[in-house]
């Protein structure tokens, strides 16, 4: 039986993320393709159920938080990594060091006090081949410049922030997700909900992070989370909601769905994967329904 087959939205999603599950497990172990029989899963791409074991987050985790650790940089660079999103750009932001300061290009950038310090990151950019920024999801650029440009455009008015007094603020008093993602986006020119509630989903994994209060239940609605959302709970997928609902109802998923997938060795997962499972299952039930399908496709040789 394949997954569309499930009637139950609630089984017919629990039976996703073991799929899934089971696709990457294959995958990685060097299975030939098809890793599935489900049409969907094997024609199109899906994030992985661990955000944190997608291929550009374990790029990410190698490239700034295994490297920076619990430094204040950690938070500037997580912000441009995120905006941009690209392996092949961020690469070039910050594995490729300069012989003379054996510095990355963000590093010259951040240690700048130069009034033109912006080019520094301008002149790496317009090096590379375009498209400079993932195609995952939308990613919003300051008008009137290329794309590339204008994401930087962003970083470095989003620099101007206290970000150096704030983080070491936060290490002495680890602040509630919440919190930090209220301060990460005020003010902040172009990192709309989504894009920060990713750099959540990053930070909350260094170590002084570990033990904040709401480290399990905290999340923010999307529009591909809510939709997702409503056809777990079998509604219709337009259905509106009202974010302290839908935080709720977040909940009482995760709780159901641990229930039901840590036995088989799934999880436990926290509300930010639950979020991230819904938006994904909106793609799997769109495409199942002839509404819409995922943006990525597999392409096998």
């Amino acid at each position: 039986m394949e997954i569309r087959d499930i009637n139950n939205p609630f089984d017919r999603y629990c039976a996703f993320l073991v799929e899934r599950d089971t696709i990457y497990k294959k995958k990685t172990a060097g299975e030939p393709w098809p890793w599935t029989k489900d049409e969907i899963l094997k024609t199109y791409r899906f994030c992985d159920i661990y955000r944190e074991r997608d291929r550009t987050s374990l790029h990410y985790q190698r490239t700034v938080r295994d490297h920076y650790k619990e430094e204040s940089l950690v938070l500037p660079a997580t912000v441009l990594y995120r905006w941009f999103n690209r392996i092949s750009t961020c690469d070039a932001l910050f594995n490729q060091l300069d012989v003379e300061h054996n510095h990355s290009v963000f590093e010259r950038y951040i240690y700048s006090d130069d009034d033109y310090k912006f080019n520094i990151l301008a002149d790496c950019i317009h090096e590379l081949p375009t498209p400079h920024v993932t195609g995952a999801f939308l990613i919003t650029s300051a008008q009137g410049y290329e794309k590339g440009i204008g994401v930087a455009v962003y970083f470095h008015d989003w620099c101007l922030k206290n970000w150096r007094g704030h983080w070491t603020a936060w290490r002495q008093y680890p602040p509630r997700l919440q919190e930090m993602y209220e301060w990460l986006k005020e003010d902040a020119l172009g990192l709309g909900s989504f894009m920060t509630a990713q750099l959540i989903a990053d930070l909350k994994y260094v170590p002084f992070m570990k033990d904040v209060p709401d480290w399990w239940t905290w999340a923010a609605p999307g529009p591909g989370s809510m939709r997702g959302l409503n056809a777990v709970l079998g509604r219709p997928m337009d259905t509106r909601w009202n974010e302290k609902e839908w935080l709720t109802c977040i909940q009482e998923l995760r709780e159901a769905e641990n229930k039901e997938l840590v036995p088989l060795g799934l999880g436990p997962f926290h509300a930010q994967d639950t979020q991230n499972h819904c938006c994904e299952f909106s793609k799997y039930t769109k495409t199942m329904l002839g509404t819409g399908r995922p943006r990525q496709v597999y392409h096998v040789s």
